[in-house]
C-alpha cells in the first residue's frame, strides 16, 4: 500500500474541532475561497433543484466563503455560477464511533490495521455508499478513498453553542511534502503517529497553526507554525513542505487563553475571597515581566469589605514570591484581583457569573457551613 494511503487512513480517525456556523441569504461575495469536494456532489440551483450536473470527489472549487441556506440545508455557492453544492460533501460533519471499527479501502480491504475505538469522534463526507457486499460506509479522510461503516457509528455530533453540523472553516490549500529527510506527523499532544513521510506526498490542510506543543521542538523550527490535516487532528511542520497558498498563522495560545501582567506584588487568594500565604510568612506574588496564563474572570464575594469584586482565575500553579532569594509561592487555586493586574494579551474574557451571584454563593456556603457546624 502507498505511504500516503496509510497515512490518510490514520489521519482520518483523530478528533477534530468543528468550527462555529452561521447561516447566511444567498448573495453575492466579494471574496472567494478554494475548496475542496470530499465527496462526489451533485449541483443545485438557488431554489434546490438538482441541475444534473456534478463534481467528482477531490476537485477544488471556488466558492463564496460563507454557506447558504436553501430549504434547511446548508450549501457553498461557487463564485460568479448559479450553482450550490452542499457543505456535507465539502466540509463534512463529526460522527462519534459506537463501536470499534476499522477504515476500508474498500469492501473486502482494510486501509490498515488500526482499530478506531470506542468514543472516538471522526469526520465524514456526505451520503453513504453501499457496497457490493450489500453494507453503508461512509467516506472519510482524504486524499485517498477510505470508508467507515454507517452500522459502526452514530447521529451527527451538533456544535454545542450554534447547533451546526458543519464545518465551515475557510482556510484550505494543498501543501507537499518539500524536505527529503525524516519527514513526521504529529498527532494533537505532539506525539509522532507517522515517521519519515515521502518527498511529494500530498495532503489538504486546513489550518496552520503555533501549536500548544511547539516548546518540543527547537527554537526555530516552528517560527512558521504547523499545518493540519483535513478531518483530522494531526499536524506536520510547515518548514517540511510547501504549499500552494499559504495559510493565515494562528496562534494556539493566544486564541484559547488570555495573558496579564503582574504590574506590583500581589496577593493571591482562594475561590471564597480569603488571602492565600501558603508559606506562612507574608508572601505575595512579586512582580515580575512576562505574560501569566489565566482561563477565567468571574466575581468573588469579599465579606471583609461586603462586596464582590472581579478576579482572574490563575492557571499556573507556582509563581516568583516577594520574599526570599529565588523563593515561590505555591498554589492549587488561585486567584488574582482584576485591578491588581494588566490584561496583556490573548482572547478578552468576560465575567462568567455577577455580583450578585457571587453573593448569593457565599451566602449559600456560609448556610451550608452553619448547618454542619451544629451537627458537629
Amino acid at each position: 500500500m502507498k505511504l500516503n494511503k496509510k497515512l490518510t487512513a490514520i489521519s482520518a480517525v483523530a478528533l477534530m474541532g468543528i468550527a462555529p456556523f452561521a447561516s447566511k441569504t444567498v448573495q453575492a461575495a466579494d471574496v472567494s475561497i478554494t475548496k475542496t469536494t470530499m465527496h462526489n456532489s451533485a449541483v443545485y440551483d438557488k431554489n434546490g433543484k438538482n441541475t444534473g450536473k456534478t463534481y467528482s470527489s477531490y476537485q477544488k472549487i471556488t466558492v463564496d466563503p460563507d454557506t447558504v441556506e436553501i430549504n434547511g440545508s446548508q450549501y457553498y455557492k461557487l463564485t460568479g455560477k448559479n450553482q450550490y453544492i452542499k457543505a456535507t460533501n465539502i466540509d463534512g460533519v463529526k460522527r462519534t464511533v459506537e463501536h470499534n471499527a476499522y477504515v476500508y479501502a474498500t469492501s473486502t480491504r482494510r486501509a490498515n490495521s488500526k482499530l478506531v475505538k470506542k468514543g472516538t469522534t471522526i469526520v465524514t463526507y456526505g451520503g453513504s455508499y453501499k457496497f457490493k457486499n450489500g453494507k453503508r460506509y461512509y467516506r472519510v479522510g482524504g486524499p485517498a478513498k477510505q470508508y467507515v461503516k454507517v452500522a459502526n457509528l452514530g447521529d451527527v455530533v451538533k456544535d454545542k453553542d450554534t447547533n451546526s453540523t458543519t464545518n465551515t472553516a475557510q482556510e484550505e490549500t494543498t501543501i507537499t511534502v518539500s524536505y527529503p529527510y525524516n519527514v513526521n506527523i504529529y498527532d494533537g499532544k505532539g506525539n509522532v503517529v507517522q515517521k519519515k513521510v515521502k518527498l511529494g506526498t500530498k495532503f489538504i490542510t486546513d489550518r496552520r497553526e503555533i501549536t500548544s506543543f511547539v516548546n518540543q521542538f527547537p527554537a526555530g523550527m516552528t517560527k512558521d507554525g504547523l499545518y493540519r490535516i483535513k478531518g483530522t487532528d494531526h499536524w506536520i511542520l510547515a518548514a517540511d513542505v510547501k504549499a500552494e497558498r499559504k495559510l493565515p498563522l494562528h496562534d494556539y495560545n493566544t486564541e484559547h487563553y488570555s495573558y496579564i501582567n503582574f504590574i506590583k506584588d500581589t496577593d493571591v487568594y482562594d475561590a471564597k475571597g480569603n488571602i492565600l500565604d501558603p508559606n506562612g510568612n507574608g508572601q505575595r506574588i512579586t512582580k515580575q515581566l512576562g505574560d501569566i496564563k489565566v482561563n477565567k474572570l468571574l466575581y468573588i464575594w469579599l465579606p471583609k469589605k461586603n462586596k464582590a469584586e472581579l478576579f482572574y482565575h490563575l492557571v499556573g500553579k507556582s509563581f516568583y514570591a516577594t520574599k526570599g532569594e529565588w523563593s515561590a509561592i505555591t498554589v492549587k487555586d488561585g486567584y488574582v484581583k482584576a485591578d491588581d493586574v494588566k490584561y496583556s494579551m490573548g482572547i478578552k474574557l468576560t465575567p462568567s457569573n455577577t455580583p450578585e451571584e457571587a453573593k448569593s454563593a457565599y451566602e449559600a456556603n456560609q448556610a451550608t457551613s452553619a448547618v454542619v457546624n451544629s451537627n458537629n
